[in-house]
């Protein structure tokens, strides 16, 4: 049996890296790019500012503005306090004459009231100065 005396030829299979390195670097761009950063939770504000008070501290006499929206007769009613009107320019008027805004605004709203006239209102409430408003349901 005479086995052969070829030399067998080692074939190396060699792999082109540059191209692989060219993809695994444009795979990180895209997800660097699509990807959004969100805030730790402790950089975030909050809505409600919880202040402890003292006892030695005294309250203020102002009331808070807290806009009340009714539907009565398919009519659309605002108040606020002693003022009740269908006229939404003299909501944002009066939601102007408030002298302390850091506190917000409220806005109840009845569960029959369209969401564009609560919409409407906290716009108003915006657009007068108060940095945040709360959407309350109103209790009948």
């Amino acid at each position: 049996m005479k086995l052969s005396n070829r030399l067998r030829t080692k074939t190396r299979i060699e792999l082109s890296m540059t191209s692989m390195i060219d993809v695994v670097f444009l795979l990180l761009i895209f997800f660097l790019v699509a990807t959004t950063f969100m805030r730790p939770a402790q950089q975030l504000s909050a809505v409600i500012n919880v202040k402890e008070q003292n006892a030695a501290q005294t309250k203020t006499d102002l009331e808070p503005a807290i806009v009340d929206i009714i539907l009565q007769d398919n009519e659309t009613l605002y108040r606020i306090g002693a003022i009740t009107t269908n006229d939404l320019e003299q909501i944002k008027t009066t939601l102007a004459t408030f002298e302390i805004k850091e506190e917000g605004a409220f806005v109840r709203v009845a569960d029959n009231v369209p969401f564009e006239k609560a919409a409407q209102v906290i716009g108003a409430c915006r657009s007068s100065g108060f940095k945040t408003v709360s959407y309350l349901p109103l209790k009948p």
